[in-house]
């Protein structure tokens, strides 16, 4: 029973305008009942005897006028004094009184700010107004405190108590607009931090690496152009000069990407089949399937691929011995990377932050990477999932 109650209220106060329904509808039943029960009247000298029967439209026309009072709470509430003021001439009701509460608290607390002002400067001339007027009329001033502290009672409570909910209310909406500024402040903040740490990096790139990296590919030019009789060291000066350009050129597209501008070119991926037999070919290696054979593939897979051959060839040059053999298939909906190079007599292979790095991006595309030594012969094995919408 009390769940189909809260349903049943939930459905009548569920938006303004049924709340407003609501409310009439309960102030007239109210009204009813207690005109009903023979409540009042509530002057017993009324300047008109007449039926008690009058009261019913004063009360109806009291609840029709509530139906407005969202959208024009002064007209409102100006409609409902007439009424209580006509109730009044025949005894009062109740009913009427209950009326005229509703609509004070309702101008109290959706009125405009001046509105409320007015109400508050009015009721309180209405107060004192009645109050002396009891006195003068009834030559007794205990008779006219009485009769003012009834008119306090009718106008100024709920009126106070409609400027407090609204004082509350205007007090929470503060506070969460305070909040809400505050999240908004730290969350510039940290965008900012952000930038600065961007653009930070973006110059220590640019000053350190890229410098370097300009430097590496200006001294192999420079060897180029005299005279090499040794074909080997020529290959090499000629693989550290295309190797030093490619990566200034992708040292840019990061530092540009950092700075929050827009890449001059996208990052290479696997399906690149030139980039991928020149990067091959630049370790003196050899490649079992052609990448240019490869469907097209999601960017960050495609990309994440390629750069594990890249790191995977840089350790195979840098440890290995022999020349590195790589292969790039695929099967069962995943890319499959192996590259394989026969391993040093020597255990030292670097601080392995390499292959670290290695696995963090195989794992953030979905796949996994493998690496260690299978019958003497240094084995890296990634497996990427290409299932989903290409890049």
């Amino acid at each position: 029973m009390q769940r189909w109650i809260e349903v049943w209220r939930r459905r009548l106060r569920g938006t303004s305008r049924r709340q407003v329904v609501t409310e009439a509808m309960a102030v007239a039943i109210v009204g009813l009942a207690l005109h009903g029960l023979g409540v009042g009247p509530v002057i017993s000298d009324a300047p008109f005897d007449v039926a008690p029967f009058w009261h019913v439209p004063l009360l109806l026309a009291g609840a029709l006028i509530m139906l407005g009072k969202r959208r024009h709470p002064v007209a409102a509430l100006g409609a409902g004094f007439v009424v209580f003021a006509a109730d009044l001439l025949i005894g009062g009701s109740l009913g009427a009184m209950l009326v005229l509460i509703d609509l004070l608290y309702t101008l109290a607390l959706h009125g405009s700010a001046r509105a409320v002002r007015r109400l508050i400067a009015l009721t309180a001339m209405i107060i004192a107004a009645v109050t002396v007027l009891g006195w003068a009329l009834l030559h007794d001033l205990r008779a006219g405190l009485l009769i003012g502290l009834q008119a306090f009672a009718v106008l100024a409570t709920p009126t106070w108590w409609g400027t407090s909910v609204r004082r509350q209310s205007e007090l929470a909406e503060l506070a969460s607009a305070r909040a809400a500024d505050r999240e908004r402040l730290t969350r510039m903040e940290h965008e900012e931090a952000l930038r600065d740490e961007r653009e930070r990096m973006a110059r220590d790139l640019h000053d350190a690496v890229a410098g370097n990296l300009s430097a590496i590919a200006l001294h192999a030019e420079a060897g180029l152009t005299r005279p090499v009789t040794d074909h080997g060291a020529r290959r090499a000066l000629e693989a550290v000069r295309a190797s030093s350009l490619s990566a200034l050129a992708e040292m840019r597209t990061m530092i540009r990407l950092l700075r929050g501008g827009t890449p001059e070119r996208s990052p290479t991926g696997i399906s690149d089949g030139r980039a991928v037999r020149e990067l091959v070919v630049a370790h003196h290696g050899a490649i079992c399937a052609d990448p240019a054979d490869l469907p097209q593939l999601p960017t960050a897979v495609d990309q994440t691929a390629f750069r594990l051959l890249q790191e995977g060839l840089t350790n195979a040059t840098k440890h290995g011995s022999g020349p590195p053999e790589v292969e790039v298939s695929l099967a069962g909906g995943h890319l499959d990377l192996l590259l394989r190079n026969p391993s040093p007599p020597r255990s030292d292979r670097g601080s392995g932050m390499g292959l670290e790095i290695m696995a963090e991006r195989a794992c953030a595309v979905g796949g996994s990477l493998t690496v260690g030594e299978d019958d003497g012969v240094w084995t890296v094995r990634a497996r990427l999932p290409i299932e989903g919408e290409a890049g």
